[in-house]
Formats: C-alpha cells, structure tokens, sequence
C-alpha cells in the first residue's frame, strides 16, 4: 500500500476464474481517507469500492435535484402564496417550510429547485434523513465548490463549505429535504439555531437555502431562518388536485362529489395523490374484468373511508393489505414524527395523540378535557403534570400533527386532528391487549369530569365551552354502548357526560336529537342502575321535558305524572326532585289551556315548597312567578301584576338582578 499523509490508494491486480476456465485479471481499487489509513495506523475505516478513485461519498451520493420527478400535467397547486414567498431574494435567506407529513412540503421544494434552473442558478439538493447522507452531501457540495477531500476531512469541512458559499456570486439554491430532527444539522454539543453547523445564514444574496422538514418550532430554528408552514390545500385546489390525478375522468362523478372526498381525505396532498391515483387505475379497467370491489366513483371512495376501510382505500401497490397494514402506510408519513419525538424523551406524544384520536372529529378544548391530575392515574399517563400536557402539546403542534389555538378562555383553547391522522392514529380493537377499551374509558372519564365541572348547559355562559364538549360527549358514549367488554364504570361516566350534552343541545332548539339522545342513556341507565335509580329517573324527567318543548304537551303531561308517582314512590314526597317534577305537572296543565286547573297545583305546590325548601329558595320563587302567569293567563291582570311584582322583589333580594329568572320575571 501507497501511504500519504492524508489518504492512501492501492491498486491489486487480482485473477479470478472468467468464464471458460481462463484466468481474467481484474484491477480492485481500495481508498481510505483521514484516519481511516487502513490497518497500518490501528483504527478507522477503510472503504472499499470499484472505480477510478472517488470517494466513497461522492460514489454514493447524487446532489442533482430530481426535477425528473416533474409532470408537466400534475401541477402544483395552491401554494402561489409560499412560492411568491420563497422567490424573494435577501441577505441571509434560510427558508424553512414545515407542516405535517404528507403535505407536500418536498413537491414544494421540487417546484422551487426547477424554477430556480430555469432562472439559471445552480441547485444542489440534499437529503436530510439520516446523518451520513447530510453529511456525504454537504461535502459533495464542497467539491462543486472547489474544496479537496483533504480539506473535507478535516473537522472545519462545514466551515469551509459556507465560506465557498458566501463568497459565490453566481446564483444557488441549496435545498435540504426532510431534515426533521433539526440536531442533523447541528455541530456537535450545539444547537442547529446556533448556525455553526451544516445550516447558516446565508451571507450573500445570489444564494437561498430551502429546508423541508415536519418541524416548525421557533427554538428548533434560528431567527436567521424564515418558516413557512404549509397546511392543508384550499378547497377548490384540493379537488383540482385530485381530478389531476384521476386524470380528469368524468365517470368517476361530479365535481360535488370529488370535492366531498377531497374534504373528507382532509385536503391532504398525498392522501388525494394516493386517492386519485388508484380511481385513475380503476377506472382504466374495463367493467368486465373489475372486481366487484373495485372503488370506481368518488362517492365510494368517500364511503370505503368513512367505514374505515383503509385497507381499500389506500392499498399497497403490487400487494394486498390487511385493514390495519393500510392504516400504516398512509399513517406511517407522521409515526415517524413520533418516533423522533420519543426519541427526544416525549413518550407521551404518541399516546395523547392516540388520546385525542378517540374524540370525535371535532375541536377539543383540551384545557377542559385533558385534565393532568386524572390522566396521571391512568396507566398510559402515569405521573404527568400538567407542564408536561402542555410541552407535548406544543410539540405535536410544531411538527404538524395538531393544530393548537389559544384564546382569552377555555372555549377558546382549542386542539384540532386533521382526518387521517385521526383515522390512522385512533387505538384499533385488538392492536394490543385492551388497549383500545382503556383509552376509550379513560376519555370517558376526562369528559364526565369536564362535564361536571363545566355545569349544567342552561345558561348562555356555559354554552361556548358546551358547544365543544357536546360532541365529544356524544361519540365517547356511542362508540362505548357499541363496544363490548368495557367497564359498567366508564359507560356510567359516559352517559352522564352525554346527558349533559343532550341538555345543550335542547336549549339550542335541537329537540329531536336531544331525545335521541337522552333515549340511548335511558336505556344504559335502565341497564346499569335499574329503574328506580335517581339518576334513571332523571333521565326519565329530561325526556318527558324534551317532549314538550316539542309542542306534544299532552305526551309530555302523561309522562310526568308516571315519574311522578315512581318518584313519590323512590324518593318521598317532599324531596326537592318530586316537587320539581309537580312543578312540569304544573306547566305542562297550563300548556294544555286548562289555566285553573293550573293554578290549583302551582299553590298546593307552593305552600308545599315553603315548608320543605323555604320561602327564598328558587325554586320556590320560580314556582310563584308560574302562579302569576297563571292569574293572567285567566284574565286577572291586575292580580298578576301584583304577583310579578312581590316576586320581582324578593328575586332581586335572593339572586343576582342579572339571573336569568330574574330577567323573566
């Protein structure tokens, strides 16, 4: 071996066995570089290749950006904002487009790299996935650049790389794809913010750097580098989108029906690139020869989704899929965001996204639901604070995953999921072992004690933080009272929570579904707690309410007085929840136009009230001002009158002169 101070080269000749028996001399060249001098110095490694002497990195590695990769008949689409944004040229120009995997932050990228050849600048492109690859591209840079392998092989490689770079005059582009641990890019014991790494502000303005990566956060990024986050395509581009890749094929429905999957598939560019794609596929096959569960329109392309069919709807090309390998490989883009973040000691992340996965396709006003002192009982969750909630959080949202907005109150502290990642990151039954009905339980319980704390939903203060819970309260008891095995415990919390939804969406004006509602936790309760169960019985009292704010009055009556009698019963007669199902007895009389008969029971009532709860209680004011509508309902104004009057005062003594029973008063 030929040994120099900084590299070493040999050439043996070597004579195997060619065909026919006849020996063939071959030449194999073997490099080292720097340390790696080969056995003689003890350490290292050697790096053996064929060829005409390169180094093993620029053998490896390609820094042409593939442009190649372009079809001129699937242009890209509503980012003319971020592409304007990423033409401008300044004195230190690092642009950083982030946003969640699957975006189409690296077709953005590509779109940037063709332009700027077409302007006539130079681009480089390099992937960021690993350290090796960033670091074989760096220094292939280095070489256009000028910069010999001697020189690269020394510790100051990145140094002199950005030197060549700042005294460039002719345009560049240098385009770094998926650096999403942003500590790649970073001298070691050093921060990627610091700039003495790989990434730099750019100090000349013929040159611009472009980083693709999943993660926004500002402490991952210098303030020397602009980030651009791309979300999801508008609407109309959206759908555009996926008749480019349906190839504009008329028969597979609408343009309605092409924009309900592109908003169901969540506007994400690779879900409607892999959507269109296989509608265009299917659709080129003749109807003779397609199987009878070939997806050939947009609407059940939609339908398979909805239905969790992922298996279908995202197949693996060449191959079938079980459902769940499906949810992996469209959900696999953003596990491997998780998988950095566990890597960078949030365990949690992935387990509260599986959390919020669980709710329903909603906002979350998670200040209210991920309460830290429960969920640090749970299993999942053991011992997190509420410092931790909130870093977890912050981090799902700056590597895309959620969407995280403040406000001024808790209704407006609010976590969105974008479709998919909720389809794909929601707990499967049988993915691990109770997994899926522990998670389910622990929401259940999150949301009986947001409900609790939250109130009853009956007056307008409550109703923005009502308007978010209601939801989530609904499908947590649904999908529970649809899953066997589950604790009685967490259907209980369920139903309560749902009840109180169910009251929201009564004082909306949701009347029917409020029934429906109160109905199916009816039906739980009867199960779970037996008729004469207080809380049964007060779900028997919502119904019966719900009934005649409706207009069915008479159905309504009949109904309060079999709850009456089960109350009296259960409960006594003097007990504040029959007296206030005599109180609707009351009401309900009236509704039907018998007003004496009315007023008969709302001062046998009264007198009842006095003695049980006392004159002040409200109830019993409440019930005073009934006797008052009564009188005029029968045409005695001026005892009515007179009435209102006495209860208007004692309610501006007992409550708040802004209670809403004393405004209707």
């Amino acid at each position: 071996m030929v040994s120099r101070q900084t590299s070493s080269v040999a050439r043996v000749s070597l004579v195997p066995l060619g065909e026919g028996g006849a020996l063939t001399p071959v030449r194999q060249d073997a490099v080292a570089f720097g340390q790696a001098q080969q056995a003689s110095q003890g350490s290292g490694i050697q790096y053996n290749y064929f060829g005409e002497g390169r180094s093993p990195a620029e053998a490896a590695v390609s820094i042409t950006a593939p442009v190649g990769q372009r079809d001129p008949t699937l242009p890209l689409r509503g980012r003319d904002d971020v592409q304007a944004q990423l033409a401008e040229r300044s004195l230190g120009a690092v642009r950083v487009v982030h946003g969640l995997g699957g975006c189409g932050k690296t077709r953005l990228a590509l779109e940037a790299a063709w332009q700027a050849q077409q302007r006539g600048a130079e681009v480089w492109w390099i992937s960021a996935t690993d350290q090796s690859r960033l670091t074989s591209g760096m220094q292939a840079v280095g070489r256009r650049l000028g910069i010999t392998d001697a020189e690269l092989q020394r510790g100051e490689a990145a140094d002199l790389v950005w030197q060549r770079l700042s005294g460039r005059q002719e345009p560049w582009l240098l385009v770094i794809d998926n650096a999403d641990d942003s500590q790649i890019l970073a001298r070691r014991g050093a921060e990627a913010s610091d700039g003495t790494g790989w990434l730099r502000p750019v100090q000349s303005a013929a040159g611009m750097v472009l980083v693709t990566s999943r993660d926004g956060r500002a402490a991952s990024w210098g303030s020397w580098c602009h980030r651009h986050r791309l979300g999801m395509l508008p609407g109309p581009e959206a759908t555009q989108v996926l008749a480019d890749y349906t190839r504009h094929q008329g028969a597979l429905g609408s343009e309605a029906d092409a924009a309900a999957l592109a908003d169901r598939l969540g506007r994400l560019p690779l879900a409607l690139k892999i959507a269109g794609s296989y509608l265009a596929e299917s659709a080129a096959i003749p109807a003779a020869f397609s199987a009878p569960e070939t997806i050939r329109t947009y609407h059940r392309y939609r339908e398979v989704v909805d239905a969790g069919q992922l298996d279908i709807a995202f197949p693996e090309p060449g191959g079938e899929l079980t459902a769940e390998q499906a949810r992996v490989l469209i959900g696999r883009t953003w596990e491997l965001t998780l998988d950095l973040l566990e890597a960078r000691q949030l365990p949690e992340a992935r387990r509260i996204l599986r959390l919020l996965s669980c709710l329903a396709d909603a906002p979350i006003p998670h200040e209210t639901v991920l309460n830290p002192q429960m969920m640090a009982g749970s299993a999942f969750f053991d011992g997190i604070t509420g410092p931790k909630v909130w870093q977890v959080l912050q981090a799902l949202a700056g590597f895309g995953l959620i969407d995280l907005t403040s406000g001024q109150d808790r209704a407006g502290a609010q976590t969105r999921l974008h479709p998919l990642v909720r389809d794909t990151s929601r707990p499967r039954p049988g993915s691990e072992p109770h997994e899926h009905e522990a998670y389910l339980e622990l929401a259940a319980r999150l949301l009986h004690r947001a409900a609790d704390e939250t109130g009853p939903p009956l007056y307008p203060a409550g109703w923005p933080i009502w308007q978010l819970l209601a939801p989530h309260a609904v499908y947590i008891f649904e999908t529970l009272t649809a899953t066997a095995g589950l604790a009685d415990a967490a259907v209980k919390d369920a139903a309560s929570a749902a009840s109180r939804a169910a009251q929201y969406l009564g004082e909306q004006g949701l009347h029917s579904q409020a029934e429906t509602i109160q109905r199916t936790v009816l039906a739980a309760r009867l199960r779970l707690l037996g008729p004469d169960d207080p809380t049964t019985l007060a779900t028997r009292y919502e119904i019966a309410y719900t009934i005649a704010q409706q207009g069915n009055h008479t159905a309504a009556l009949d109904e309060y007085r079999h709850i009456l009698a089960d109350k009296v019963r259960v409960l006594g007669p003097d007990d504040p929840s029959t007296l206030a199902s005599r109180n609707q007895i009351a009401i309900e009389i009236a509704e039907t136009g018998d007003y004496a008969g009315a007023l008969d029971e709302f001062q046998r009532l009264q007198a009842d009230q006095v003695r049980v709860l006392g004159p002040d209680d409200s109830d019993t004011l409440i019930t005073r001002h009934e006797i008052a509508y009564a009188l005029a309902a029968k045409g005695n104004y001026a005892g009515a009158l007179a009435v209102y009057r006495d209860v208007l005062a004692d309610k501006l003594r007992v409550l708040d002169p802004d209670n809403r029973d004393t405004l209707a008063t």
